[in-house]
């Protein structure tokens, strides 16, 4: 097969894995055509520097079975893989041509999990040490391979990750019969977060992460945040990540019903207040299905069911009780903290001045202990009519 139907397939069929914090919807963007028609996924790091990824797969080849996989065994599709030579030396064109500046590496499972996993790390080996690149590398350990090879990826890669899919046994039983869940994806997970603890930091010095496929086998969204706060408190992750369930046409899960984006969103929304607002597990609010509310973001829903918590006077409060104020995040509150050590907030309207979105704050807070004027002229005419 020609390179450049190779690279069609194989870049294309990368785009089911997430990568890093994208700056467009749903995460892939088309770049214009470079040298063939690839993909290239504009991402940020975690220190907020930006990379233009080369996402791509070693192999759709796969021998598992997992039900919701566009490339599991049991599937009609054109199968294809890149030797290391190809895929290092073309990866280093578009380096050198400034269209990328990083590499995503991931693949099906062609033959065994060792031996696909030890091509992708020759590869990477090529390219740092034949072409001496320095930039980053993102390798997707492949289920199955051993502590040794983990190591092996740790030592080369950037940032590594293994994605769980699911957040226990329970679950993984409904997606694959051949992969057992604690064995070949959260025991890798667990010893990835050894390594990162006692290696010095400038190894894997852009952590690790894993994703969740959001209503692939039945589970809730308090079984997975279950697992996430698991993760967040008692590991080094860097990241989680959330997929909506899509059906894929002849799979095993094609007439299954599509999770709602905004299921994935609302995730999304929680797992930053685990990591940027100070909130615990147990404060989230579900319904009686155990899901999130989806017709009002986890913040506004806990201040609902929190209302002890408010008025919130905003001259006086500190930054953990402002970024408890819905409308009110991390920038606004610093914001709201260096304005007042030159003068006061006297007024709605210096306040809304402040950052946007902070109309939705006037609800639950005081100015000088007042109300604001706009809530306050709402409260008069709902008494009149």
């Amino acid at each position: 097969m020609e390179l450049e139907t190779k690279l069609k397939i194989l870049s294309d069929s990368a785009k089911y894995d997430i990568c890093g914090d994208c700056f467009i919807s749903r995460e892939v963007k088309r770049v214009s055509p470079v040298t063939l028609n690839q993909w290239i996924y504009p991402t940020m790091l975690p220190d907020g520097r930006k990379v233009k990824l080369f996402k791509v797969l070693m192999s759709n080849a796969c021998e598992n079975d997992c039900a919701y996989c566009p490339f599991n065994a049991y599937r009609r599709v054109k199968r294809t893989s890149f030797t290391k030579e190809e895929l290092a030396t073309y990866f280093m064109e578009l380096v050198r041509k400034g269209i990328v500046s990083g590499l995503f590496l991931s693949s099906g499972i062609r033959g065994n999990p060792e031996k696909t996993m030890q091509e992708m790390i020759e590869t990477v080996e090529i390219i740092r040490k034949k072409y001496q690149f320095r930039g980053y590398i993102h390798l997707k350990i492949l289920p199955g391979v051993s502590r040794q090879t983990i190591e092996e990826a740790f030592r080369l890669a950037s940032r590594i990750s293994i994605n769980l899919e699911v957040p226990d046994e329970r679950f993984f039983k409904g997606i694959s019969q051949k992969k057992k869940f604690s064995k070949y994806l959260l025991s890798p997970l667990l010893y990835i977060d050894k390594l990162k603890k006692e290696a010095p930091r400038f190894f894997l010095k852009d952590g690790f992460t894993t994703q969740f496929v959001v209503g692939v086998s039945g589970e809730k969204d308090i079984d997975i945040l279950k697992r996430v706060w698991d993760l967040y408190t008692r590991t080094s992750i860097s990241r989680v990540y959330y997929s909506a369930f899509h059906p894929i046409p002849g799979t095993p899960l094609e007439g299954k019903e599509p999770t709602p984006p905004l299921r994935e969103h609302r995730l999304y929304q929680v797992d930053y207040l685990f990591r940027k607002y100070g909130f615990e597990l147990e404060e989230l609010v579900f319904s009686e299905g155990g899901n999130l509310i989806l017709e009002k973001d986890p913040k506004t829903v806990w201040a609902t069911k929190n209302r002890w918590f408010f008025p919130v006077e905003i001259n006086r409060a500190d930054y953990e009780e402002l970024i408890r104020v819905p409308g009110i995040g991390p920038k606004s509150a610093k914001k709201i903290i260096k304005l007042r050590q030159i003068k006061k907030i006297n007024s709605e309207e210096e306040f809304l001045k402040i950052g946007k979105g902070l109309q939705k704050s006037l609800p639950y807070i005081t100015i000088n202990g007042q109300i604001p004027y706009s809530q306050r002229r709402k409260i008069v005419i709902s008494t009149l009519f």
